[in-house]
């Protein structure tokens, strides 16, 4: 077995506990699998995910995308009406909009937390403005405070994507209690897992009867048995097996991100003599750590995928999220010009380092000489 494979499989082995079988034993032994409204462990789930978000309203999904679409469905788009999204940032942001007849409008991120920069959404407002996607990119939380403020101020609806973000705070509160409507991620490499799955909160009403009905089909969800339709919907429902999951995964939540700091705390002062830019995470804030992030030094613009080849042939994973911003992918080819220089700049140098719950120190000493063997065969 290679060590990059001794390390991927320790993290996944890392993540299902007997806990977590047993819950899901249960429900196969019921017979119960899935339900149209939701079973108990669907229910159990969406009110823990509610309590612990400060939000009146939970609806658990099939897919991180599937809580986005659901969120852009809710606001109702008219054709034209435009979406800020950050310029870095998974395909899905942008997708959802497009799906709704939405114009996506990037904005530029903050240099130092990758984030999406409050100045640059300020600057993309127009009287076609509907909502903000603000993504907290690899578990770092975004200036929530400030972005809530423009947003109060411009009478815009904020959508949280906390798919690479769940249990991180900000001013001591989980990220998905700031915004009008909160996603969440419940894929296999993310910090509450089922496999694939994720969940949608809200607060407000009018939002959450939408959701509530497109998640299903578009059905009049008071009359469930009547089988009719006001609607155009999705088939969205999580099933009673993967709220099962999930549920035991949420209450590990806090002390598997204390892990993965832990682990940060570790890589990083073995890479301390290295010029490399970490994410930078402000003393509000408690990063969750999808990965940590990294930014080469300028001298390695153009030689960042070389870099990552080197790691890998060193027997080391490594990760590049995202090499290319949303304004350069082959898809946006001949609709705009490049309008987010920071967020290009930056997927030009950056890479991520896995920090899983599970790692030993040997893994991440290995990953670490790995790092800077590559490194200084470039330099």
């Amino acid at each position: 077995m290679t060590k990059t494979q001794d390390i991927l499989d320790t993290i996944n082995r890392a993540i299902v506990d007997e806990a977590d079988i047993q819950r899901v034993t249960d429900v196969l032994r019921s017979g119960f699998l899935s339900k149209p409204d939701g079973g108990p462990y669907v229910a159990a789930f969406q009110e823990a995910m509610a309590k612990a978000h400060n939000q009146k309203h939970a609806f658990a999904v099939n897919s991180g995308t599937s809580a986005l679409h659901c969120a852009i469905m809710a606001m109702e788009l008219n054709k034209g009406d435009e979406v800020i999204i950050p310029a870095l940032a998974n395909i899905a942001d942008y997708s959802v909009i497009i799906q709704e007849g939405g114009t996506p409008i990037f904005a530029d991120i903050d240099p130092k937390n990758f984030n999406i920069d409050p100045a640059s959404i300020e600057a993309k407002i127009t009287e076609k403005t509907r909502a903000i996607i603000v993504v907290h990119m690899y578990g770092q939380p975004a200036k929530m405070h400030e972005i809530m403020a423009i947003a109060k101020k411009r009478k815009l609806a904020v959508i949280e994507d906390c798919a690479q973000a769940a249990g991180a705070r900000y001013n001591g509160e989980y990220v998905g209690s700031f915004g009008d409507i909160s996603c969440v991620s419940l894929y296999q490499t993310k910090h509450i897992i089922c496999g694939e799955g994720g969940i949608v909160m809200t607060s407000n009403d009018q939002y959450a009867a939408v959701i509530t009905s497109v998640a299903n089909n578009g059905i009049i969800k008071d009359r469930l048995d009547d089988y009719d339709y006001d609607r155009i919907g999705c088939n969205y429902q999580l099933s009673e097996i993967h709220a099962a999951l999930a549920l035991g995964q949420l209450q590990k939540l806090d002390k598997k991100n204390i892990e993965r700091r832990e682990n940060v705390a570790f890589i990083t002062s073995l890479l301390a003599d290295l010029p490399l830019q970490f994410q930078h995470s402000p003393d509000n804030t408690e990063h969750s750590y999808f990965y940590l992030t990294a930014l080469l030094p300028e001298s390695f613009v153009g030689k960042r995928d070389e870099f990552c080849t080197a790691v890998q042939q060193l027997d080391s994973p490594i990760k590049k999220l995202y090499p290319l911003a949303l304004t350069e992918l082959t898809l946006m080819k001949g609709k705009l010009e490049p309008v987010c220089p920071i967020a290009q700049h930056i997927t030009k140098r950056v890479f991520n380092i896995h920090v899983n719950p599970g790692m030993k120190r040997a893994h991440m000493e290995h990953i670490t000489a790995c790092i800077r063997d590559a490194y200084n065969s470039l330099a």
